[in-house]
């Protein structure tokens, strides 16, 4: 009597960890289901194949641990049910990590800009509260009323409004104001194009604004339509929402989803063009960069004569996180140097194993070639490849695909709606096709001139645009983009 009784026991408990297993399998799996379709990027003969298999193994579930009289099919019940929860938690994690990253690439309608306040070295104003009564200096733009309530709280003073970046410098060192207001990226290029305006100011006081983010006014279907993205890839580390700076990147994707093929056009920072809406001086396409995303949308439009559909805009920081996450990448180079932006870093005739700093200091440039700026394009797209590659490395992609974009957030940006960019990758894996890229990259001519940017007291380094190169290019994107 009491040997029936333990057995029987034993059956209780087992029956109750089968229970409670049972519930916990459950709803990881309903938790898995869950992402599974918020995320919507798993075509519809995948998900019936899956959830085919799915409903099996849970019939069998049911059917083993209901035998009330074999322990060892309850046990075998058991290691099953344990198996399908591990599995489903496991692969939870990526569809979440991919949520939050598809989520976190989007644009914000609204992003901070720093601005700083800037007096002469020489002065005796060291903080806001001294130029009380005096007069500070910004630009007249979109930024004006918010700059102006910043101000307002804290002091009164005389304001000045200009129409160009470039008088603000002038003004200052001239003793014309107390005092300008300058954006950060426009602060930035000032020292590095006037080295000696940094030794003559000071700044008292940074502060952040909000702007609103530009977003580009289009739905097209990028699953089965042409379409074209630009990637921008701004001089500055940091959060890519948070900051503005020069484009030292500009590859054109004219991406053709029908015919399976990409045209990856660069164009060098250097070029020198008609920045858009604007009139007199024509500028560095880089330079484009400080007055928002828009402006290099719409001097890359007015070029080319074409209809930017959505941008992707990366930084600094993106690169080397992404070439770090993926143990770096494999680059030939065919020349020796010592990098300009990176003195730490030394590129060898042929193959070189580059992490995130070194291969940024590849892409970066352009001293150690005859041709500068256009090898650097050449430089871009390599690295561009090489990270492509790697990155479709079926090793690579399933060992480090959570690092990868848990390293990555916060250093993307793009105004293509998630349900596109879900719909794109779902057609993809629904048919599996290979893609044919093609790059190609406009040419130029040395030169040096004035700038809209900086205006006519310095003369820059730019390029002259090579006509010839730039009209084939337009050829090359309408062939593309209509080709059936």
């Amino acid at each position: 009597m009491q040997r029936k009784k333990k057995g029987l026991n034993k059956d209780l408990i087992l029956n109750i960890i089968l229970g409670i297993l049972g519930v916990i399998c459950f709803i990881s799996i309903s938790i898995f289901s869950y992402y599974l379709f918020i995320i919507n990027i798993i075509p519809i003969k995948y998900l019936v194949m899956g959830f085919t298999i799915l409903g099996l193994i849970l019939l069998l579930i049911f059917i083993l641990t209901i035998r009330k009289k074999n322990r060892i099919l309850k046990i075998l019940g058991l290691f099953i049910i344990v198996i399908s929860t591990i599995t489903s938690i496991y692969f939870t994690g990526y569809l979440r990590n991919t949520y939050e990253f598809l989520n976190n690439i989007a644009v914000n309608k609204y992003s901070k800009v720093t601005f700083s306040l800037i007096v002469l070295k020489e002065s005796e104003i060291n903080t806001i509260k001294d130029l009380e009564d005096k007069s500070i200096a910004y630009i007249k733009n979109e930024s004006e009323e918010n700059v102006k309530d910043y101000l307002r709280k804290k002091i009164n003073y005389k304001e000045i409004l200009v129409e160009e970046f470039s008088i603000l410098p002038d003004n200052l060192i001239n003793k014309e104001v107390e005092g300008i207001v300058l954006e950060e990226s426009y602060l930035n290029l000032i020292k590095e194009e006037i080295p000696e305006f940094e030794n003559k100011i000071k700044v008292i006081e940074n502060f952040e604004i909000k702007v609103k983010t530009h977003i580009e006014d289009n739905n097209i279907a990028v699953n089965d339509s042409p379409f074209i993205l630009y990637i921008s890839g701004i001089d500055r580390y940091g959060s890519v929402s948070s900051i503005r700076g020069r484009s030292d990147v500009n590859q054109i994707v004219v991406a053709n989803p029908k015919t399976k093929k990409i045209l990856l056009l660069n164009t060098p920072r250097d070029y020198y063009v008609q920045l858009h809406n604007t009139s007199g001086l024509k500028d560095k396409l880089t330079h484009a960069g400080i007055y928002g995303i828009k402006k290099s949308i719409t001097t890359l439009e007015d070029l080319y004569n074409i209809d930017i559909n959505y941008y992707l805009r990366v930084n600094f920081d993106s690169l080397i996180k992404v070439v770090n996450a993926i143990d770096g990448i494999d680059i030939y180079s065919d020349k020796s140097f010592r990098a300009y932006t990176n003195k730490k870093v030394y590129i060898k005739k042929g193959w070189n194993h580059l992490n995130g700093e070194e291969a940024l200091a590849y892409a970066r440039e352009r001293y150690a070639y005859v041709s500068g700026d256009n090898h650097r394009g050449e430089n871009q797209q390599q690295v561009i490849t090489a990270i492509i590659d790697k990155i479709s490395s079926s090793k690579v992609l399933i060992s480090k695909y959570n690092s990868i974009l848990t390293s990555l957030n916060g250093s993307f940006e793009t105004d293509m709606p998630i349900d596109l960019i879900t719909m794109f990758i779902k057609s993809q894996l629904n048919d599996m096709a290979k893609w044919e890229i093609e790059s190609i990259a406009v040419t130029g001519y040395n030169s040096s001139n004035y700038t809209y940017s900086m205006g006519t007291k310095y003369k820059l380094y730019v390029m002259e645009p090579n006509w010839n190169s730039v009209n084939s290019a337009k050829d090359k994107i309408k062939e593309v983009l209509n080709e059936k």
